[in-house]
């Protein structure tokens, strides 16, 4: 691809970014959380005690971003937004160099089974195409890590390795392929030997330095909650792509050594994220997208191969691959509606949340705003998932909002929300002074004086202050 062309892919993925925003435009609980660190990162402080585990990469990007105000949060889902359909651009795109010497209509055919496969992840805890709305990482993780491929296959190695160490900065599953990958470099091109020195001493710093910055992270240990089994990281690997990528990818390795290369690195990748849950991390289906992508991107490639020589599969292998073809053709098709309705429908729950949490947003506007609602200290919220962006409206670090499951004797703020019991509501209807109701939201007051002393002022300062 032309520097031109990926200019106008570029121009082209962000404009209908931008354009979906008017469908919705909240982040998810992560995002917000990567917003109120970067906030506090470009106000020299940082506060990493509550919170999801640490990404550098969001935070790096966040920071600056920060600098926008209120217009920050929207700006980082342009970002994440754009980068997943730029994502389908990159994946066709690599596949096509990778069918050289075929028929123009089939490298095409390789190119978009390539983008249709990526389109299709399948993953039932947060649906790929909510993930993308919703401003999590790993839709501009796996955009990454395809630029990064791509630039590898064409002799760049310098940028090559800047976007490997950018994906290596989102999950930990990438450092060792950087690792290999920086190890050939220094061999391979003396130019690139400052990137790699550069690389080596980012990474691990941009890792470890909450834990010397922050007020005790504990990201890793966060991250470490996780119950997963290695057995449940392979099925979600297994299950992420559609089924006839699987056989097809076999096809397109089979041939070619770059190709081979690239699903030496999937199986890595994957085997990496099975091993981590035997460390306590999780092995959600996320964490292999990148190595889904590959496996459509090989798959595309193998299309083109089968379609130009469909008596190559022949021979006792050939029988188990066709019959391998067969098997994952008719789950493809049984699963394929499904995974189309998904498209549509994760962004009409993501409009439903934004319109839920919009509604939240007025309510504590109406209740009396920031000063009010921390003056008895730290504010608690029902939705655990609406905690983060609460601590980025009000302009506190992500520990002064917390959550409760039954009123608690403590005094201060409690928004009660879409995920109270009945039980819940009812009882804390009859605590404390109501501020403000709105939709499906409320927000009661208890044993909180009617004005702020200013010891609680102070403590409830800018976002990153300390307590």
């Amino acid at each position: 691809m032309t520097s031109f062309r990926l200019l106008c892919a570029i121009s082209a993925c962000i404009g209908l970014a931008a354009a979906s925003l008017l469908i919705a435009d909240e982040p998810v609980y992560d995002a917000w959380a990567w917003l109120v660190w970067g906030r506090e990162l470009a106000h020299l402080g940082l506060d990493t005690t509550s919170g999801p585990s640490w990404k550098p990469l969001p935070v790096v990007i966040t920071t600056p971003l920060s600098l926008a105000g209120d217009a920050a949060p929207q700006l980082w889902l342009v970002l994440v937004r754009a980068a997943w359909p730029l994502s389908f651009v990159l994946a066709a795109e690599l596949a096509y160099h990778l069918t050289p010497g075929h028929r123009r209509s089939l490298r095409f055919a390789a190119a978009g089974f390539a983008a249709f496969a990526l389109a299709l992840l399948f993953d039932d805890v947060t649906m790929w195409a909510r993930q993308a709305a919703g401003g999590m990482s790993e839709p501009l993780l796996v955009a990454l890590a395809l630029g990064a491929i791509r630039l590898a296959l064409a002799g760049r190695v310098r940028a090559a390795l800047v976007l490997g160490a950018l994906a290596a900065l989102v999950r930990p599953e990438a450092w060792l392929l950087l690792i290999v990958y920086a190890a050939w470099s220094w061999r391979a091109d003396r130019r690139a030997r400052p990137v790699v020195v550069a690389v080596a001493l980012a990474v691990p710093a941009l890792w470890l330095a909450p834990e010397l910055l922050g007020t005790g992270a504990g990201g890793a240990g966060r991250a470490q909650r996780g119950t997963s089994h290695p057995a449940e990281a392979l099925w979600w690997a297994a299950a992420l792509p559609v089924a006839i990528a699987w056989p097809l990818a076999y096809l397109g390795a089979r041939d070619r050594g770059a190709a081979r290369v690239l699903a030496a690195g999937a199986l890595v990748w994957i085997a990496l994220v099975a091993a981590m849950t035997t460390l306590g991390f999780p092995g959600l289906a996320r964490f292999v997208a990148p190595a889904a992508a590959i496996v459509g991107v090989l798959g595309g490639v193998g299309l083109a191969a089968l379609l130009e020589r469909p008596r190559g599969v022949r021979g006792t292998g050939g029988l188990v691959v066709a019959a391998a073809i067969a098997v994952a053709l008719a789950v493809t098709a049984v699963d394929l509606p499904g995974r189309i309705g998904d498209l549509p429908q994760a962004w009409r729950s993501s409009a439903r949340i934004s319109d839920s949490h919009e509604r939240l947003r007025a309510l504590v506007r109406a209740a009396g705003g920031r000063d009010r609602l921390l003056r008895c200290g730290r504010l608690a919220t029902s939705d655990v998932l609406v905690r983060t962006g609460l601590a980025w409206q009000l302009g506190v670090p992500l520990s002064h909002v917390v959550t409760f499951g039954a009123p608690s004797g403590r005094s201060g703020a409690f928004v009660v929300g879409l995920q109270a019991s009945p039980g819940l509501r009812h009882e804390m209807s009859g605590v404390g002074m109501l501020l403000g109701r709105h939709g499906e939201w409320s927000v009661r007051s208890v044993g909180c004086p009617l004005r702020a002393s200013a010891s609680s002022a102070r403590s409830t300062g800018v976002s990153g202050a300390s307590r």
